[in-house]
């Protein structure tokens, strides 16, 4: 699959940054007024972040219908890479030595699932490399946010009256997930039927201690609004039975979509329960443990850009590897090879190199501990490859993020601000886009980030 390297910024966009910048010299007072606007219609339609405002921008990233398709072409591509990738993890011990904080859960997360793909729901995070090709930086196969928020939030932002976009046609509704919020839901009671051949009764979703709740509101109000009996359940709530897996009301449940954080639950024996029921598969599970574990580690992609493993990929997969994924390796000595193939050694690659690499727990969520080289001190980096020695991390290849102009709300400022692109995907299709952007290099709605609609000219 050869794909032409395509820009990152649209003639669209590039018209709402200069509008943007000219507004906020002449008339800023108007930008603000409509950012409100949106942001009370936002709070007025019940989205939010764990409880604080979703920081929703006024200004979009505008891409058009050529960038649109390749990025939905990119992402779902790489959705059939994971699928090898989960069954290399089965049968590979090399592959298994990628994720050593699963290795004592290899009986629970090696059970695949018949149907594919595998992964059911997920949201490829990603930049534009100097090359022109997109870039994906993480797999997020566990449970993403902004499911059904982020479809939403489009369409909202469609509505309210926008001086940064007057006189473009720009349409967020070609994004399924735009058009439709319930297409989440629907992916959900869709993979169940796949998997069972027959319809969704009873489903919960599952978390850990009261973490991770954001959108749990929503999805348990679209399964029934379907006709799914929906319930929000702790992980240790749930108890296996001969009639299957059954809630504290001895009700069978059929489908549960995880909402947590895997290293909460993986060592904990109030879950020994539920992981055996999702291994033994009398509860389907979105998605599967080897995606809440393995394909959602950053190591899968040390996995797929390794030419240690190149053979178990046919030449088209190759050439989507090469093109999309950043060189990743994870951290720990011994001789690989650097991005032009060359043979290093590579806590010493790591040390000489800062500049051009990123240090990364490699199954930590929301930007923890993440070390981009060129931004910390000499001290500061050799501290974090010390770390990396010791615990489960990556080191990739630093990716430039491009930058937008952009209001940000929190901090009541229109500034310079690094953005990316983000894909979702539900059932091996690309359903809608999300760009965050942010002051920190490290992009993150829970580290003062906030979401750029996408829309498509």
């Amino acid at each position: 699959m050869t794909i032409a390297t395509v820009p990152a910024i649209s003639e669209a966009d590039a018209r709402i940054e200069r509008r943007l910048c000219e507004l906020a010299t002449c008339d800023v007072a108007s930008i603000w007024e409509a950012q409100d606007e949106l942001s009370s219609a936002i709070a007025e339609a019940g989205m939010h972040f764990e409880g604080r405002a979703y920081p929703v921008c006024l200004r979009p990233l505008a891409i058009d219908c050529g960038l649109a398709s390749h990025l939905s072409a990119t992402a779902e591509a790489v959705i059939k890479l994971l699928d090898v990738a989960a069954e290399l993890y089965c049968c590979n011990e090399d592959v298994q030595g990628l994720f050593p904080a699963y290795q004592h859960l290899r009986h629970w997360i090696t059970s695949l699932p018949k149907h594919r793909p595998i992964v059911r729901i997920c949201r490829l995070d990603g930049l534009f490399g100097s090359d022109g090709y997109y870039k994906i930086i993480e797999t997020n196969t566990e449970a993403p946010g902004g499911v059904i928020q982020n479809g939403l939030a489009a369409k909202v932002w469609s509505r309210v009256p926008n001086p940064l976009t007057r006189g473009l046609s720009l349409d967020v509704s070609k994004q399924p997930f735009a058009d439709d919020p319930n297409c989440f839901v629907r992916e959900l009671v869709s993979a169940y039927y796949a998997a069972a051949g027959r319809e969704l009764k009873n489903a919960a979703v599952v978390n850990f201690r009261g973490r991770y709740t954001n959108e749990v509101d929503w999805i348990l109000n679209g399964l029934r609004d379907v006709g799914v009996k929906a319930t929000l359940l702790d992980v240790g709530a749930m108890k296996l039975t001969p009639r299957g897996l059954v809630g504290p009301d001895e009700t069978p449940i059929e489908l549960v979509y995880n909402k947590l954080d895997p290293r909460d639950v993986i060592d904990s024996r109030e879950a020994e329960d539920y992981l055996l029921a999702c291994a033994a598969h009398d509860v389907i599970s979105i998605n599967p443990w080897i995606s809440q574990c393995v394909l959602a580690d950053k190591a899968i992609l040390a996995l797929l850009s390794d030419d240690r493993f190149a053979t178990n990929f046919n030449a088209e997969q190759i050439e989507l590897i090469t093109r999309h994924i950043p060189w990743t390796r994870l951290v720990r000595e011994g001789v690989t090879t650097d991005p032009k193939r060359r043979r290093i050694e590579l806590i010493s690659y790591i040390r000489k190199n800062k500049a051009d690499l990123v240090l990364k727990p490699s199954n930590a969520t929301r930007g923890e501990h993440v070390l981009v080289g060129r931004l910390a001190s000499s001290e500061r980096w050799e501290e974090q490859i010390d770390r990396a020695s010791r615990n489960p991390y990556v080191v990739q290849e630093y990716v430039a993020p491009g930058e937008v102009t952009a209001l940000h709300p929190p901090s009541r400022s229109i500034k310079k601000m690094a953005y990316g692109i983000d894909c979702y995907v539900f059932g091996g299709r690309l359903v809608g886009f999300q760009s965050r952007a942010s002051l920190d290099p490290v992009m993150n709605v829970g580290r003062s980030g906030i979401l750029l609609p996408i829309a498509i000219d």
